[in-house]
């Protein structure tokens, strides 16, 4: 299996994990009418970084790891971690976001850099 590498600068792993992970936003009363209810709906979902990337993602196929250890979770989870030996610096002050191929609904999706995060390619991935 295939995993997309991403890394991206956040305050703090709840900022992260805003831009990387589905949610919705708090459910309104009921006071309010059928029809606002209906655009909170039609809403919530929210996740920012599948409108970014602009393509379908499943988040049970995504991590965002924001642990000391980075750079070895990210060696563990690559066929060959020499292939991503070079991202050792950065990882030290970026955080790491795996996304594997099974997330992705479309063999044809291109990923690419957004204004978060930075693609860093595309590995041969230690899961089968």
């Amino acid at each position: 299996m295939k995993v997309h590498v991403f890394l991206g600068e956040f305050k703090n792993r709840k900022e992260a994990t805003s831009y990387t992970e589905s949610y919705w936003e708090p459910e309104p009363d009921e006071t309010v009418s059928e029809e606002e209810y209906a655009i909170w709906e039609n809403n919530n979902p929210k996740w920012k970084m599948e409108s970014d990337l602009n393509c379908y993602l499943d988040g049970d196929f995504i991590e965002t790891i924001t642990d000391d250890n980075k750079f070895e979770y990210l060696c563990g989870m690559i066929e060959n971690p020499e292939n991503v030996k070079h991202l050792k610096t950065e990882l030290e002050s970026k955080e790491l976001i795996l996304i594997f191929e099974k997330a992705i609904n479309s063999e044809n999706t291109e990923l690419k850099s957004t204004d978060r995060i930075e693609y860093k390619g595309v590995y041969e991935s230690t899961l089968k």
